[in-house]
């Protein structure tokens, strides 16, 4: 398996924020500003004792400025990738955004709406654009063994286009992956598929993203159990099976409460479970709300595997476990349900809470069975890709929702647990 560090450049004068209004920046070579030097400087060092083989960058200097400076503490050189460079906006490069919008409001509306229909005039499309990259991105891994850590540092455009393409999705879904300037996301790649572990990590950054419109959907996993991976007693399925936090678990609520203390929640949802709703208390305490048991969010009913060990299912159960491994979208567990049915019941609970909810904050707690399809579902993506989905203990995921379309803003977020790392 090899790790894949793929970064945002830092700031720009040109990019949101950055005091002279957001441009088409494409292949023009901005210069990272004060703001985006200290950016990548705080990336630096977060990764500084990351175990990283070899940094690739756009040729851009935004890009490759960015790549440096996360580079030095590991006295690497950064190789550049002109795959990795940014967008050829043609005729819209180097113009404001409102012009743009103003000048040519058809075509800007397509790219808002329908980005995949889009040929910049005088430039290229996006999936000329995930052609090139991923290119460039397959070429880089082919240099490296399991067991490596590469750093990517490229743009915007790319970094959505690309984590399109490793989720397989096509590239209309461009505007549902949020990347806010040096955030890192991070894949492990192993036998040809890339498997998602974080999405717009920002942790380094000291500030959250508030990017998008509708409802803010603040998806929680619950804190560890004595059956989940790493706590000592071996791994089981839980399901419905109502085990309380272990003391990890519950240190991971307190945390997950100082974390969102100051977030705007106007509720709190919650499985059903004990171990769901001990993770939500914390947070409801600091907040004065009601926790809201919610029968949707309920963990997988594993039927007749329920409380036994992977080890023991793949004894009495081997083709159905095999199933469970390789094709979990055809999966029925025995006496229980498929992951169709979670997928349904769950999504539907969402929709619900954001019709009562609109234009707010709104915390839900439950397990990774659910949050795992629920992921899958608001990404765009079917039960097939359940595998390429991380869900760490206590993590936190930020979507929004609007018009019933839902927005990537954070995926397995853990910046507010001990000892976090970006591939833990």
């Amino acid at each position: 398996m090899i790790k894949i560090l793929l970064v945002r450049h830092g700031q720009t004068a040109w990019n949101v924020g950055a005091g002279n209004g957001e441009r088409f920046r494409g292949r023009t070579d901005l210069p990272l500003n004060d703001t985006g030097v200290a950016q990548a400087q705080a990336l630096a060092n977060r990764l500084a004792h990351e175990p990283i083989t070899a940094v690739y960058s756009s040729p851009l200097q935004r890009a490759r400025r960015t790549a440096e400076i996360i580079a030095q503490p590991h006295d690497l050189p950064v190789h550049t990738l002109e795959g990795l460079t940014s967008m050829d906006y043609g005729d819209w490069q180097g113009r404001p955004v409102a012009e743009v919008a103003e000048v040519d409001p058809e075509l800007y509306r397509l790219w808002r709406e329908e980005p995949h229909h889009v040929r910049f005039p005088g430039g290229e499309t996006l999936d000329d654009l995930r052609d090139r990259a991923m290119a460039a991105l397959r070429d880089a891994i082919a240099r490296h063994s399991d067991g490596e850590t590469i750093l990517v540092v490229t743009h915007q455009v790319v970094t959505r286009t690309l984590i399109c393409a490793m989720l397989g999705l096509s590239t209309a879904h461009y505007w549902r992956i949020g990347q806010d300037t040096c955030c890192l996301n991070v894949f492990e790649y192993e036998n040809g598929l890339f498997t998602t572990v974080q999405l717009n990590d920002t942790c380094h950054l000291g500030s959250r993203s508030r990017q998008g419109h509708g409802t803010r959907l603040l998806l929680v996993r619950h804190g560890q159990t004595a059956w989940n991976v790493g706590a000592g007693n071996g791994e089981h399925f839980r399901g419905r099976i109502d085990l309380p936090l272990n003391d990890v678990g519950t240190a991971q609520a307190q945390a997950l409460a100082e974390r969102l203390a100051d977030e705007p929640i106007a509720a709190i949802y919650s499985s059903p479970l004990q171990r769901a709703l001990q993770t939500a208390q914390p947070i409801a305490e600091r907040l004065d709300l009601p926790v809201q048991p919610h029968p949707g969010l309920l963990d997988v009913n594993y039927g007749a595997w329920q409380g036994h060990s992977p080890a023991e299912v793949a004894v009495r159960w081997p083709e159905l476990y095999r199933q469970w491994r390789e094709e979990p979208e055809k999966l029925h567990l025995p006496d229980g349900e498929s992951f169709g049915i979670v997928r349904e019941r769950a999504l539907a609970a969402v929709h619900d809470i954001c019709a009562h909810h609109p234009n707010e904050t709104v915390l839900l707690v439950a397990h990774q069975v659910v949050n795992k399809v629920l992921v899958c579902a608001m990404l765009g993506l079917s039960n097939a890709h359940y595998w390429r989905i991380r869900q760490d203990n206590a993590c936190l995921n930020v979507f929004t929702c609007q018009d019933g379309t839902f927005t990537a803003v954070h995926v397995n977020d853990t910046c507010h647990l001990p000892q976090n790392t970006p591939t833990s």
